[in-house]
This record gives structure tokens, C-alpha cells and sequence, in this order.
């Protein structure tokens, strides 16, 4: 049954097309004259348990705990529609398919975080608050927990410290994921948890009970060498089209010292002459600009490229190639991206750099920061020392302090 709404009309439909799990989308169709706009409800149901006459889902099996919360959801499509109805009606005024579209967009915001956080990041993202690799970054984090709740929506009511506790636990336990990288799960949902206590949606931030910290891991940086196993890598045109993008992105940032995220928004008119300025986005509400002279193997790596310097890849596909990319380069260390950055500060002090450029060139507010790298040279430069021990037989062992010899006669 299709219902109208001041000139638009507005019913509930399943695709015709099929998925290999065998779902079909269903859309909430606006119509207006001979304008068509099918609104996705992220929704999925089998076609045969879709009744086309009440435009309602049907049970898949008895007891189904899907269906009630699913038809409540369309239900709230159409309720939009028609308070819209009756706003235009009240004002005298007319409803096009852009109102509505507009209206829709709210659509489970108060109740399902799920929505709530997908709506707002992709927000976020197209008015320029944050950059493609965050807002990548912010819908991994909401997959994450999709993974975890296993259900289509998530009240944001029922997100407490308890909850939070158990996401953590299955997030380590199950999904095998580390400290550090579970502690960005959290920075995430707290973040939307926050803007939807600013907007009043829930009373309080239930991360204010809850505290996580992240901790050093084994940072690691690679040598001359293995740099050099990249840099020949990189000019293989046999490797894979997007490996070689990311590899040749990871050297740019082995000789600058940039971030992933900064190195997502280097664009060509960021460059004067032979100097990036750049502000980090990091720091980005200090608004100090970053001045990074670029050596003649970093202007290499961006010969010939304009407007934005790389492609814009997630920052998880990113360091999840990074890990093919070492195994083919023959590099058995655990290959992140960060590397690049330690890789860049540890070299730097090795080759003379003093700390207080070091500091500078990397955007940190103190030295204290920057003195991480000043001890990863130290380590490697013990470690390479040792190497001469190698040259040489062991050494006879020293006979005790005490030990005397046979009495000579007198």
C-alpha cells in the first residue's frame, strides 16, 4: 500500500536483487512526480518472508529476535513521514523528497548507537572536521563493535561500564586484538558517546567510569639496509599496483618523519620549492605549522604527483599490506607504519642530528618526547657493536680473584 504526502508518495520495498547469504536490502521509496529516491533503511531480510501488501517483515522462525525491533524501525520511517505531513500541512506549506531525506537522516539517532555513529562520523567527514583516515579509522572501530553485540541495533542505553568491560575482554580474548589497538576502539565509541551527551540523547558519558591507557610497545626501526630492500621493492613495476603505493607512502614518511594522518592530507600546494609546511594533524588546534625540508630522495618519491600526494587508503588496509610488503622486502620485524616515523628519528640522531632539530622537525612540544629516539640509536648502536665479538675466538674463562698458584721454595 503506498501512501502520499503532499505530492510525494512513500512506501516500503525489497530489492529484487539477492546477496550470496541470500538477503535482500530493503528501501523506503520516496516518489515525486517522476523523481525516484530509494533511502536504504540498512535493513536485510529474505524476500520470501517480506509481505508486499502491509510492507512489514515476517518471522524467519518462530521466536525470530530480530523481526519486532526491524518493523519497528520501518515504522519510524514512515512516522517521520508523516509528522512532516502534518508540519506542512499545519504551516501550509509543501514537502518535497529533499525534506524528507533531510528528516530521515535522524532516523534512529536517540536510539540506536549504531546509526547514531555512522551518521554523525560521515558528517563529520564531508564538513571537513576530520580527515578520510580518521573517519576509515572511526567506522572500523563501530564494525568492531557490530562484531561484538551481534544484533542489528544497539539502544545506547544499554551501553554502560559493564558493557564497555565485556567489548574490551571479547576484543582481546576472542577478536585477538592488542592493548594499544583496543584502546583506539575505546577513543572512538567514547568520542560519539560524548556528542551524544553534549546533544542531550544520553545523561551521562558512561566512559566517565571507565579509564584505559595506552602503553609503549616494542617500537622498532629499520636500518639501512632493510630501507634499501623497500627502496628496490618500490621501483619493482611487477609488484601489485597498491603495494607499491604504500610502500612508496612509507618511505616518504622514512625520510619526513610525517604521521599516517598527515601523510593523508599532504597536498602538492603544501610544497614551496623544496619545503613542506604542513600543520600535523595531531596538533592540529595548536595551528602550528610544521616546516619539514625535503631531501632530494623524498622529492622523488612525489615526482610528477599533484593535488593529493597518495591514495587514500584506510589506515588498517595500509598497515595489513605493510605486513606482505616486509615479508616480500625480507624484513622479519613487525612492519607498521609508525616504524616509519621511529625509523626517521632514530636515523636522523644517528647520523649527527642534534634533538632540539629533531623535536622540530617532528612536531613534539619537548625534547623529553623526542629523547625515545635518542634511546633507540643507543640499543642499536650496542647491538651493532657486539658484532665485533664475533670476529674473534671466546676468550678463555678468568680464573677466580682468589685463586693462587703452587708455593715456590724459598
Amino acid at each position: 500500500m503506498t501512501k502520499s504526502i503532499a505530492g510525494v508518495s512513500f512506501n516500503v520495498v525489497i530489492d529484487s536483487r539477492v546477496s550470496a547469504s541470500g538477503l535482500s536490502k530493503i528501501y523506503f521509496r520516496l516518489k515525486e512526480h517522476r523523481v525516484k529516491r530509494d533511502l536504504f533503511t540498512k535493513i536485510r531480510w529474505p524476500r520470501e518472508h517480506f509481505e508486499a501488501k502491509t510492507q512489514q517483515l515476517l518471522p524467519r522462525c518462530p521466536g525470530d529476535p530480530d523481526v519486532t525491533p526491524f518493523n519497528l524501525k520501518l515504522n519510524e520511517f514512515k512516522a517521520v513521514a508523516h509528522r512532516l505531513q502534518l508540519s506542512g500541512w499545519l504551516k501550509d506549506s509543501t514537502v518535497n523528497i529533499d525534506d524528507l531525506v533531510k528528516e530521515f537522516e535522524n532516523v534512529g539517532r536517540g536510539d540506536d548507537f549504531f546509526s547514531f555513529m555512522e551518521i554523525k562520523a560521515r558528517e563529520l567527514y564531508k564538513t571537513n572536521v576530520i580527515v578520510y583516515g580518521t573517519w576509515s579509522r572511526h567506522k572500523s572501530s563501530l564494525n568492531t563493535l557490530k562484531l561484538f553485540y551481534k544484533q542489528p541495533v544497539l539502544p545506547v542505553n544499554k551501553i554502560d561500564k559493564e558493557f564497555i568491560e565485556r567489548f574490551g575482554a571479547w576484543a582481546k580474548r576472542v577478536h585477538k586484538r592488542g592493548h594499544n589497538t583496543i584502546c583506539g576502539y575505546h577513543k572512538d565509541i567514547k568520542k560519539y558517546l560524548g556528542i551524544a551527551e553534549r546533544k542531550c540523547l544520553i545523561a551521562r558519558n558512561p566512559y566517565k567510569d571507565f579509564s584505559f591507557k595506552y602503553v609503549d610497545g616494542d617500537r622498532q626501526a629499520l636500518n639501512k639496509e632493510e630501507i634499501g630492500r623497500l627502496y628496490e621493492l618500490y621501483q619493482n613495476e611487477h609488484v601489485a599496483e597498491n603495494e607499491r603505493e604504500i610502500c612508496c607512502r612509507f618511505l616518504f614518511s622514512c625520510v619526513t618523519g610525517l604521521r599516517i594522518s598527515d601523510t593523508s592530507q599532504v597536498h602538492r600546494k603544501m610544497i614551496v620549492g623544496s619545503v613542506l609546511s604542513i600543520i600535523p594533524y595531531k596538533t592540529r588546534e595548536s595551528g602550528k605549522v610544521l616546516k619539514i625540508p625535503l631531501s632530494k630522495i623524498a622529492q622523488s618519491l612525489i615526482a610528477g604527483r599533484d593535488g593529493l600526494l597518495f591514495k587514500q587508503f584506510s589506515h588498517g588496509y595500509i598497515n595489513e599490506t605493510l605486513k606482505v610488503i616486509a615479508a616480500r622486502a625480507g624484513i622479519y620485524k613487525r612492519l607498521t607504519y609508525h616504524c616509519a616515523r621511529d625509523t626517521f628519528g632514530t636515523m636522523f640522531i644517528e647520523m649527527g642530528g642534534d634533538i632540539k632539530s629533531l623535536c622540530d622537525l617532528m612536531g613534539h612540544a619537548s625534547t623529553k618526547t623526542t629523547n625515545i629516539y635518542v634511546k633507540m640509536s643507543d640499543t642499536r648502536k650496542a647491538s651493532l657493536m657486539n658484532n665485533f665479538d664475533k670476529l674473534f675466538p671466546p676468550l678463555p674463562p678468568k680464573p677466580p680473584d682468589d685463586a693462587t698458584g703452587p708455593l715456590k721454595p724459598e
